[in-house]
Formats: structure tokens, sequence, C-alpha cells
């Protein structure tokens, strides 16, 4: 099932419908989609598809001297493949001469190519410098590993670096368009998938829509044999050089230490050195900085927290890291018991940055230039948006319980709010509420008198919305 990735497709074909030659860059996590967007997009033309993997440069060749044979019916290569990258583009330069139509070259997972012969982007550069941006061919490198695609290839310092047309990072789902995975689900149920299995595709087709979220994590993440199971250590073998120094990092963050002292101490690890390996994980999409939505300068505020960015690996470091041992024994029972006891006080946490994400796609009328949270280390407000040029400030708040919200949660926030100094005097204040049960019909008259919007999501996508 291809899902959701029509504006990158447009993107591509856009482009490729102009003919002209296209060096393009497609890079982003692993597990992301890539692979099958490039699959989709190539599907109806003339194409190489070229996956690398960790084999040797020689079978490397042998395998794409095989693809080169049977595209261009050549059974001289099967006698004789390419013996080096400098044959191998020689050979496609000749090739692609005379084709009438666009060829699309694919060079996928190429960091392994590159990592094998580092002299690779080099030789690439020649031949496209000389040879290939003249001609109809329209080829993509593609990556996961982002830390190689950034340095290696995006790079100044790169040899490919003013060669690329374009570029494109590939990045996971938002919360709105896990829907299309699972058509059938409520929105109680979305946000349920998307606290535990995160935002991206390959985890997303794991779940079953037969099952509920308590047999698909025991059937999908509790269980040994099966791909999530071990899905965190080999993200981070595969992605990164000391591995166990990221997962020290992301083991200190699941546990609350979401500063760089606190993670220091429980890690032992030299200041230095964090303070790059938080910045390898940033830029990975796995952890995020975050600040008080009011901070006028984020870069330089000391109020900067480490938080894990994805949700899959939330869930994997509360539950699953904890009780290996009790796991590889056959002790799932055990595992879940504690996930079911747990779960709810799990979801409200990570309801908190899905309700905003909600606010922010599904509800553009709001019109806020920034949207987030609030902490001054005496009071939190879940959700602030805020909008400079008019002055103009949201307040919410969010709550995962089977209760319906009453009353005492707005008055609360009308309190938390007081704290809030951005604009105090001159600013315009709206209030929101959203809530996984719905609200008292105490709550609904005090909304309608006060003009607070309240969002439902036991009523699925058409939410209740009340407005002055």
């Amino acid at each position: 099932m291809f899902v959701n990735r029509e504006k990158e497709l447009r993107m591509l074909e856009k482009r490729y419908a102009k003919g002209a030659s296209e060096f393009l860059i497609i890079y982003g996590r692993r597990r992301v989609g890539k692979t099958e967007l490039i699959r989709h997009f190539v599907k109806s033309k003339p194409h190489i598809y070229f996956l690398a993997d960790k084999r040797s440069e020689k079978e490397q060749l042998e395998l794409f001297s095989l693809l080169c044979q049977e595209h261009f019916t050549d059974p001289l290569l099967t006698l004789q493949p390419f013996n080096s990258w400098d044959v191998a583009f020689t050979y496609l330069s000749q090739k692609i001469e005379s084709l009438k139509e666009t060829m699309v070259l694919v060079f996928d997972e190429f960091p392994y190519l590159a990592q094998i012969n580092p002299a690779l982007p080099s030789i690439l550069q020649r031949y496209w410098d000389t040879s290939f941006n003249e001609k109809k061919i329209f080829f993509i490198l593609c990556g996961s590993s982002m830390s190689f695609m950034e340095k290696e290839v995006l790079s100044y310092k790169s040899p490919l670096y003013g060669r690329r047309t374009g570029q494109l990072l590939v990045k996971p789902f938002n919360f709105l368009q896990t829907k299309e995975f699972f058509p059938g689900k409520n929105l109680i149920e979305l946000v349920e998938i998307a606290s535990v299995f995160g935002s991206l595709p390959q985890y997303l087709r794991c779940v079953s829509p037969e099952m509920d979220i308590f047999d698909n994590i025991r059937e999908n993440i509790l269980a040994p044999d099966k791909l999530l199971f071990r899905e965190v250590p080999f993200i981070l073998m595969e992605e990164l050089r000391s591995p166990q120094n990221y997962f020290a990092i992301l083991k200190a963050i699941s546990f609350g230490k979401t500063k760089t002292n606190g993670i220091v101490q429980i890690t032992g690890l030299d200041r230095g050195m964090v303070g790059k390996y938080l910045d390898v994980l940033i830029s990975l999409g796995l952890i995020e900085r975050k600040v008080p939505v009011t901070q006028k300068n984020p870069a330089k505020s000391r109020k900067g927290i480490y938080l894990l960015n994805d949700n899959f690996f939330r869930f994997w470091f509360r539950f699953v890291y904890p009780h290996l041992s009790y796991l590889e024994e056959g002790r799932q029972d055990y595992v879940m018991d504690i996930i079911r006891r747990d779960f709810d006080t799990y979801v409200g946490q990570t309801f908190e940055p899905i309700a905003r994400e909600y606010l922010i796609h599904s509800m553009p009328e709001l019109s806020f230039e920034r949207i987030g949270a609030f902490w001054d280390g005496q009071q939190e407000i879940d959700i602030i948006g805020i909008n400079d040029e008019k002055k103009e400030i949201l307040f919410g708040e969010c709550k995962w319980t089977n209760k319906p919200v009453d009353r005492d949660v707005f008055f609360a926030l009308l309190q938390k709010k007081e704290r809030v100094l951005w604009y105090k005097k001159e600013r315009k204040e709206y209030f929101c509420i959203c809530s996984k049960n719905g609200f008292t019909e105490q709550m609904k008259v005090l909304a309608k008198d006060k003009g607070v919007l309240l969002i439902d999501f036991s009523e699925g996508l058409g939410a209740i919305k009340v407005k002055s």
C-alpha cells in the first residue's frame, strides 16, 4: 500500500516532465518510505534502480552490470561485468546518448557504496560535469544515513556540492496523515496507534487494523522474533558510530534527564561530547530541543530541554527496554499487565504534541505563527499559540482521561495563564481544551459563554468547536 506522498510525487513528476538532466538527492530517516516513493515514481518510466548494500565493491559492480544488461539487453555484460565505476559510468554515458526518452537512474542507499569506495563521489562528480549533465538522465542519489548524506553529499565540502539540481527530505507523516493507513479507525484509536508506533510508514504497516492496540503491541513489539522488538538498537548501529553512547543518551532522556547537566551526570560522558551527540540525534529526528514557546530567542534560552521526538522510541524505552529479560523468557503477559496499567498515563504525555499538531493542520483559521507549550518551574501549560503581529495568544489544556472534562480544568487554566508575561497587558486571549472523552454539560455551557474552543476526540474528526 502506497500512502500519502502526493506532494513529493508531484515534485518528481514535474521535474521529469521538463526532459532536462536532473541530479536529485533524496534522503530521510530509515523506514520513512524513501524507497517506496522512488519505486512508485519510476515504475512506468525507463529506469535502472540499484539498491546498494554492504557487499564488496566487486559484488556491487556485478549486480549493477546485471541490471544494465537487463535494461539495455546487452548479453556481453554477463560475460564481462564492470570492474570499476569508471567503466560503468563510461558505458552508461555511451548508452544514454542514443535514448529518446529520459532514463531514471537510481542509486539507493548510496552511503554504502561511498563507504566502500570513498573516491566514488569524486568519480561521479567528474562524469556528471563532463557527460551526464548534457544527456537525458534523471539521476537520483538516495540515502538513509542522514549524517552521511548531509556531510558527504549535501555539504559544501563534498565533491558533489553544486551538482545537484534539487533535493528532497522525506519526512515522517504527521498525525492526520496516519488516518489513511487506518480508514476504519476512530480518532481515539489513531491517537493510541500514533502514541505507540509513531509516524514512520514501515512501523505503521506492522499494525493490524483488525486488532486493538494491546494485541498489536503484543504481536508486533513484544515478540522477540518481530522487527520492532530490537529496532531501536538496530537503527543506532546502522546509523551511528559509537551507538552505545547515543543509546545511553536516549535512555537518559527517556528516564527524565532532559537537560544537559542531567544527561552528563547519568551517562558519565564528557560534556562537550554530549553536546555533539545531542546535535546528531536532533539531525536524525530522534530527539528535539524544546523551549517555552514564549521565548524570544529559543537558540539561546537556558530553559531548553531535550525530549524524544519519536513516539515508537518513547514507547520502546518506556516499556520494552526495562523488561527485555522478561520478554526474552516469554513473559509477555507480565509486561502487558504493566503496559495496560500505565497506558493512559503514557498516552496522555504523547497526546499533548498530537493535539498541538491537530490544531495546526485541522484548524488553520487559528492563524498562530507558532504553537508549543509553556513551563516556568512552577506551572505548565500544554498548548500556547502565539501571533506576534496581532498580539493574540491561545491557551490550551489536554486531558486524556475517561471522564468528561469539567469546568475546573478551565478555571485552573485561567490561573496558570497569569504566569505568562508575553504582552500581558496588550494581548487578546483565546482558550481551548482538548479531551479524550468529551465535556460535561456545565463545561459546554461555560464554553459558549466564554468563547472556549472545545475539541472532543471521541467525536472524531468532526470535533466540537465552540466559538464566541
